[in-house]
């Protein structure tokens, strides 16, 4: 799959996240020049020579895209009337709370600080994360509860596979790691070709799978 195909199967362009959020492009910008909405997860830059019976013409294009599920944080701010920074936070607060609280009712669990004694700096530096669009382009839709997945995923794995350097995991554990394994695999996106190699799919399930003999089927 091409760049472009994989980008307009997987993200929205910007007037495509504007119609179904009802806003207008002036609209997104001002929500991310505030610090409420994320930056796009690409941005693609086109150099177009067209040629025809009348002639060739040369112009320059700038796309950006934004995963699917950014849709759903608009959706929040415009029903919660979210207009500042403070409150943009308290509302991805109350949602990153929610998702971690479920995870840990379905026995997601680790002992890292990031999720104890200093959750409340992990949820800030998500926040900022999430801003930046880091999860736009890792997760499969850009949302909330992707991003917790990820994040508790990972913590749970590091801490079983000491940082994925153990050449061998106890028996007893193998169940945890699987199941922290599939969490991740329904969070993590199918990256684009050129990322593949690079991406935290390929460094947190694929390795894994093969370096300690598992499967998530």
């Amino acid at each position: 799959m091409s760049l472009l195909n994989y980008l307009n199967t997987y993200f929205y362009h910007t007037d495509e996240l504007c119609h179904a959020l009802k806003i207008d492009a002036e609209q997104l910008f001002d929500w991310q020049q505030q610090g409420l909405f994320p930056k796009p997860s690409y941005s693609i830059q086109n150099q177009i020579k067209c040629s025809s019976f009348l002639g060739i013409y040369e112009c320059e294009e700038f796309t950006d895209y934004y995963p699917r599920g950014s849709a759903q944080w608009g959706l929040d701010l415009i029903k919660h009337k979210v207009t500042n920074p403070a409150h943009a936070y308290e509302l991805f607060y109350q949602q990153y709370m929610q998702s971690l609280s479920k995870c840990q009712q379905q026995g997601f669990s680790c002992q890292d600080d990031r999720f104890n004694d200093d959750l409340c700096e992990q949820v800030q530096n998500a926040w900022q994360q999430f801003l930046c669009s880091k999860y736009g382009t890792i997760s499969q839709n850009g949302l909330v509860e992707e991003l917790v997945q990820i994040e508790l995923g990972r913590a749970i794995v590091d801490e079983i596979t000491d940082e994925r350097t153990a050449s061998s995991i106890n028996q007893e554990l193998r169940p945890t790691l699987l199941q922290a394994i599939k969490l991740l695999n329904r969070a993590f996106s199918h990256p684009a070709k050129h990322e593949r190699n690079l991406s935290l799919r390929e460094r947190y399930i694929d390795a894994l799978i093969l370096k300690y003999d598992l499967s998530i089927k």
